[in-house]
């Protein structure tokens, strides 16, 4: 048979009760804290005694993300067989819960589970309730909680066998302790090995078997419950009158004028001179109370109003008895028991009395109890009453001064000897706890990755909980000194500050001067930061799955391939180093034993200390300590204790900056490489930041001081390898800003931030010692990389992420964005049952509604409009206001949810007017916007000859040009660059004419010419040297009164000499031709093949295919000939967007791809001068 059994007995009907024996973790608590069942308390926990705890359910809880961060800090894995048996203790060194303690919590959750579905439906009983789903992840969070019986006293050998069956419901992290929200389910009784007759002992020491009796059935229950309300009200009334009668003695002691207190020496009305009949009134309501002055009133006054919850609880309390009292309702067995144990939870009764109500487990017995308890408990307040009432009938009426004198003075003498008493105890117990302290000579240390926070030997759970230094001293004392990445100097300068605050808190005044405060804050903050902490989702470097890691990384982004792959080789590097590490410890353990061994030849091999025959008790606690370090140095793996620190000393973390327009992913990306990594993540805006202090940290001489947002990082991630992305750094606020004359350069202080070569040393102003930072690995995210300062930006690796094309932006939608959207707006599943958007409609949502986007925010806000509007349909659907639901969203239905498309501004050469012969001068450019995507810009340009309307046949005196929309001045200077070389050109005459007349004729034309150049939009600001080519055809257009072809658009800066440069944006700017659907062939620089290279590159890797090295090298050596063979690149380009891409090396071949023709020029010597450059 196995250990858990399920024994049902009595009437198996609705009043039949089950007995189990189960096997169940169980847990001592740290306080005198009693759990009875039926009520939820919040126990605050330390970090590592909360971790121990919740370790013990790793294998069942590993989705819940709090737990799994509060495990990160602690390495419980690598000493768990080992600890254990030299401990033996689960709360300090825990080993997973076993099978047997898995299968009691299931049926535990069976039971309950049963019992929930028998009160909807009466006709479950027995097994047969039992349902096949599983416990959800807090459900499995099952224990018994043992009462600390060495915290309560008088405990007999019964009461150390009941136990508290309970579940872990909430997890709070303050960032200092951990608060568990614990729910009581029922009580339960510890068997023994010989008790549980066929069940076997349970094999780890933190499980035993529980026997739980869920039986609810009360005999005579209404007449149980009617005597029971009765004792609760006259308790109730008796709290009332006391709690009355104190608040009435406080009102009187703070009405007292001058502060004379509640107590006097003269009797009330003997010498006043006015005390007539209305004064004796109002004295017999102010009279003096001596309540005030009564230990157990004041013990009792504490316990009920001491707590902010009292209150309600206790009118909750009495809100129940008078529900079940009334007639609507009627109690039932279950409730009666429930309300026992809320009573007596609630109650200001002994921690003795409610020990002995839970482990009360037979009704009978339990009833009688709790009726005793309130009958004893009101019996106090009589008596208390009744007292008070005599002893201020005699102190007001009966008493002399001189006795009222001697009263006072008794009392203040009593406080005083009680005082002293006090003091006394907490100096003994200091010393004892520094005596303790000089015996642990050799704290344990784990390495980084093992490092514990929370010590449980350092634990505060004795009665000095009021010693502020306590924690300080122990951090001192035993933690400061194994912390290897401070320097002795600095480990010299926080021991200095500590005795300082030592001094102080020993000279008069106590803690109460300022500089014992700052210390102690500095102190705190000092011994918060996670020193040597590193937290990793790898245990080793060594065992890093590359494989695990992309596909993180593929699963949070689409494309971006030139990232993940800088990334993976990040973690590649760390895992040769980890492999290569373990070659180096394993020589250097071998040659430190060699040497121990020659140096210690009488030493035994083991290295356990034995104990010598002292008898004094603090040679054995040392000989103990010493045994068990030695233990745990021959148990624990001499390669995997430093393998973590050597590394990090030898590989630095990069630092990266993503540069991109807004919406493109970068601050999501940022999160997935911590993900990915296993490592906490920290994001801290820098936007708007002009002081440096807040990234260096305020002195600690100023008021309010605080570190920098840096150590607050890493406070926060609670280990020292976080993730932190500084986000908007091109956003900081200095360089030449005047604010930075008076507040520091941020941007400066952020330069040894983010210096791989001095981050190890990095100086906050408020610590006041260095910090390694090298470990950390900084993500910055920028809109515009090139406004921040150059030594910054050369600091930073920058990786930069284009705009998405509408191709890309459509998986993104299908994968990532619409599955979100459908889950974020309520509906049940992310299925195509719900909302279904068929891939036209995506594409149109793209191009018309979200066109001028980069990235995707305003394609995601759209899907969430539609998802809101089929929410509402659903919604109506379930409700019956509607026939059928349609969850398919079809391209035609997108201007009945999203409205009338925009307007797409865009004006191509193409849209032609009836005034004359529109399309000369109108020339198609290109455009990169600043929010990161491209788009067509028109140029257009007429021109007026001067002499038709001055009837002069002059030469001219040369053209004019005026230009206008809002232009740049580069964009202004490219126009009049143009301009002048088309003069050159004409001067020269290397155009084509028929005879000189003709050619003499065109130049004439050119000097009497007024242009006026207008770019549409006006209201936008255009300016950029990438359209020289542009304007310059342009003109030459309306010189030769030559259209341009509408299908082509163009994009290059144009020299003197008419040489064509390349330009940035090539990408987006193709993406705008193809988005105006009116572009079929393209002109651009062709020093810009290569960037169109590599995006055909970067294109074939984010498709998923294996790209040919040796065919990129073959396309880069086929590009530096003049005339390429391969047209790999171009093929790709006009079978996606539809365009022929042509090159331009000079502005002559801008003239022959626009009109096609070879003979513009008069001979082969013109056309070389023009082309000499070709090279």
């Amino acid at each position: 048979m196995g250990k858990n059994h399920s024994l049902l007995s009595g009437d198996t009907g609705r009043s039949g009760h089950l007995v189990q024996e189960i096997v169940l973790p169980t847990y001592t608590l740290d306080s005198n804290l009693i759990l009875l069942p039926g009520i939820i308390y919040n126990v605050t926990f330390s970090r590592y005694k909360a971790a121990a705890l919740l370790y013990r359910y790793k294998n069942l809880v590993s989705q819940v993300s709090i737990i799994n961060n509060l495990l990160h800090e602690y390495d419980f894995d690598e000493n768990e067989k080992d600890l254990d048996s030299v401990h033996g203790n689960g709360d300090v060194n825990p080993s997973v819960i076993s099978r047997d303690a898995v299968q009691g919590i299931t049926q535990l959750f069976k039971y309950e589970s049963r019992a929930k579905s028998s009160s909807s439906s009466s006709s479950n009983s027995g097994d047969s309730g039992e349902k096949s789903k599983q416990p959800t992840e807090f459900e499995w969070l099952a224990l018994g909680i043992i009462p600390n019986q060495t915290k309560i006293g008088d405990v007999t050998e019964s009461d150390s066998k009941v136990v508290t069956v309970s579940r872990i419901i909430g997890i709070a992290d303050d960032t200092t302790n951990i608060k568990l929200t614990i729910q009581a389910i029922t009580r339960g009784v510890l068997l023994d090995s010989n008790q549980s007759g066929e069940l076997q002992s349970v094999s780890k020491m933190s499980e035993n078997q529980v026997r739980i009796d869920w039986n609810h059935k009360v005999h005579d229950l209404g007449n149980k419950f009617k005597d029971l309300k009765v004792n609760y009200s006259q308790l109730h009334s008796s709290i009332e009158r006391f709690l009355s009668d104190y608040r009435r003695a406080l009102s009187v002691y703070s009405s007292q004028s001058n502060g004379k207190g509640n107590l006097s020496l003269v009797r009330k009305g003997s010498n006043t001179p006015n005390s007539g009949k209305t004064d004796s009134t109002n004295d017999k309501d102010s009279r003096q109370d001596l309540l005030t002055l009564n230990p157990l009133a004041n013990s009792l006054y504490l316990q009920l109003v001491g707590s902010k919850d009292f209150n309600k609880a206790f009118t909750s309390l009495q809100s129940l008895f008078s529900q079940f009292s009334s007639d609507k309702y009627e109690i039932d067995g279950r409730t009666y028991l429930r309300l026992i144990d809320l009573t007596c939870g609630i109650l200001p009764f002994p921690n003795q009395q409610k020990l002995a109500l839970l482990k009360s487990h037979g009704i009978e017995e339990r009833s009688t109890l709790m009726n005793e308890m309130i009958m004893q408990l009101n019996q106090i307040f009589e008596s208390l009453h009744v007292n008070n009432t005599f002893v201020n009938n005699w102190f007001q009426n009966e008493a002399t001064n001189i006795q009222k004198a001697n009263v006072v003075a008794n009392q203040l003498k009593s406080i005083r000897y009680l005082l002293e008493d006090m003091t006394k105890n907490r100096q003994q117990s200091n010393s004892r706890n520094a005596a303790s302290s000089k015996n642990n000579n050799k704290p344990r240390n784990h390495g980084p990755q093992s490092y514990k926070r929370d010590d449980p030997h350092d634990e505060d759970d004795d009665d000095n909980d009021d010693d502020e230094l306590r924690a300080i001293a122990n951090f001192i004392k035993n933690k400061l000194p194994v912390i290897s990445s401070l320097s002795s100097d600095s480990k010299r300068l926080i021991t200095k500050d500590f005795k300082r605050i030592k001094a102080s808190a020993n000279s008069p005044g106590g803690g109460g001067n300022s500089d014992f405060h700052v210390l102690r804050n500095y102190l705190e903050i000092v011994m918060d930061i996670p020193w040597d902490v590193h937290v990793s989702k790898f245990k080793s470097n060594k065992e890093i799955d590359l494989k695990v890691a992309k596909k993180q990384l593929d699963d949070d982004h689409y494309g971006l391939e030139h990232v993940k792959r800088r990334l993976i080789q990040y973690l590649v590097v760390l895992k040769l180093l980890g492999i290569n590490s373990e070659n180096q410890q394993i020589e250097k353990s071998a040659k430190k034993s060699i040497q121990a061994s020659n140096s210690k030849s009488g030493d035994s091999e083991s290295g356990i200390v034995i104990a010598n025959g002292d008898d004094t008790y603090a040679a054995k606690q040392q000989a103990k300590n010493k045994n068990k370090q030695s233990i745990l140095e021959v148990k624990r793996d001499p390669i995997n204790s430093s393998e973590a620190l050597e590394i990090s000393k030898q590989n630095r973390s990069p630092i990266i900056m993503l540069a991109g327009p807004p919406g493109t992913g970068k601050t999501s990306l940022a999160k997935s490489i911590a993900t990915s990594l296993g490592r906490n993540f920290q994001r801290i805006s820098l936007g708007g930041i002009k002081d440096e202090s807040e990234i260096r940290g305020h002195r600690r001489t100023y008021v309010g001081a605080m570190p920098g947002i840096i150590i607050q990082a890493l406070r926060k991630a609670r280990c020292m390898n976080p993730v932190i992305l500084l986000d908007e750094i091109d956003k900081v606020v200095g360089g030449n800003y005047g604010a930075s004359r008076f507040n520091g350069d941020p941007s400066a202080a952020l330069l040894e931030v983010l210096d791989p070569e001095q981050n190890n040393t990095f100086m906050d102003h408020y610590l006041g010692f260095p910090v390694d930072l090298s470990q950390v690995i900084f993500i910055c995210t920028a809109n515009d990389p090139w406004n921040m300062t150059r030594p910054l930006l050369d600091r930073l690796e920058m990786i930069e992420i284009g705009a998405y094309d509408y191709n890309e932006k459509l998986v993104i939608g299908k994968k990532y964005l619409l599955p979100r959207q459908i889950k974020r707006n309520g509906f049940p599943d992310v299925s195509d049952a719900y909302v279904k958007i068929g891939d036209e409609a995506l594409k149109k949502i793209i191009v018309e509604y979200t066109r001028g986007e980069a990235g995707v925010r305003n394609f995601e806000r759209k899907l969430g409009t539609l998802c809101r509007f089929k929410a509402v349909e659903y919604c109506e659907w379930l409700n019956k206001d509607r026939g059928s639901y349609n969850p398919i969203i079809e391209e035609n239905d997108l201007p009945i949810y999203l409205g009338v498309p925009y307007s797409p501004g865009d004006v191509v050469s193409s849209d032609g007017t009836t005034i004359g012969n529109s399309r000369v001068g109108v020339v198609n450019g290109l455009s990169y916007n600043s929010e990161g995507s491209g788009s067509v810009l028109v140029f257009e340009s007429i021109g007026f000859d001067r002499r038709n309307a001055n009837d002069n046949d002059s030469s001219g005196s040369g053209p004019t040009l005026n230009m206008t929309g809002k232009l740049g001045d580069v964009l202004m200077e490219s126009g009049k660059i143009g301009l002048i070389f088309i003069k050159s050109i004409l001067y020269k005459k290397l155009l084509k004419t028929d005879d000189d007349v003709e050619a003499q004729r065109l130049l004439d034309r050119f000097n009497n010419l007024d242009i006026h150049m207008h770019v549409p939009m006006g209201s936008v600001s255009k300016d950029g040297p990438s359209a020289g080519i542009t304007m310059a055809l342009s003109f030459l257009s309306v010189l030769l009164d030559k259209p341009v072809p509408t299908d082509i658009a163009m994009t290059g800066e144009i020299t003197l000499r008419g040489l064509v440069l390349p330009i940035g944006g090539v990408k987006e700017k193709l993406m705008g031709a193809h988005l105006s659907r009116k572009i079929r062939r393209m002109i651009v620089p062709r020093e810009n093949r290569k960037d169109l290279i590599e995006e055909y590159t970067r294109s074939i890797e984010e498709a998923g295919e294996v790209l040919d090295h040796n065919l990129i090298n073959e396309l880069l050596k086929d590009n530096e000939e003049p005339s390429f063979k391969m047209h790999q690149v171009e093929e790709y380009y006009r079978n996606k967007y539809g365009i022929s891409i042509y090159y331009a090396k000079e502005f002559y071949d801008v003239i022959r791809i626009v009109w096609n023709e070879d003979d513009m020029l008069i001979d082969d010597n013109n056309k070389s001068r023009l082309l000499e450059y070709h090279i």
